[in-house]
């Protein structure tokens, strides 16, 4: 469906979600693309192609919240190692009791 002022691809775009001639649904679409629409601030409605895989969705993951010990230990470290890895990262998720994850 075409809607004035509006692009079913963004400039810039690989051509991932491009139409597919031979998609069994016939419906000219590839099978991976998922096309929603949105209203922009000024009430203009806009197509947006995303990949079927993005998972919308999903609520997002809270962010951590560290606290000022955690904080100051993690800069200390990093102002000694910038990349701390292995029985290092381990051991200071340990003492810090965050995940190996959040320490990265």
């Amino acid at each position: 469906k075409d809607i004035p002022g509006t692009s079913a691809v963004s400039p810039g775009s690989s051509k991932e979600c491009a139409p597919d001639r031979e998609s069994p649904a016939g419906t000219g679409e590839a099978d991976y693309c998922r096309r929603i629409l949105v209203r922009d601030a000024k009430g203009t409605i806009r197509e947006i192609v995303l990949p079927k895989g993005l998972d919308l969705d999903r609520p997002k993951r809270t962010r951590t919240s560290f606290t000022a010990e955690q904080l100051y230990r993690l800069e200390l470290e990093f102002q000694r190692c910038q990349y701390v890895v292995g029985r290092e990262r381990t051991e200071l998720a340990r003492q810090l009791n965050l995940s190996e994850t959040q320490v990265r």
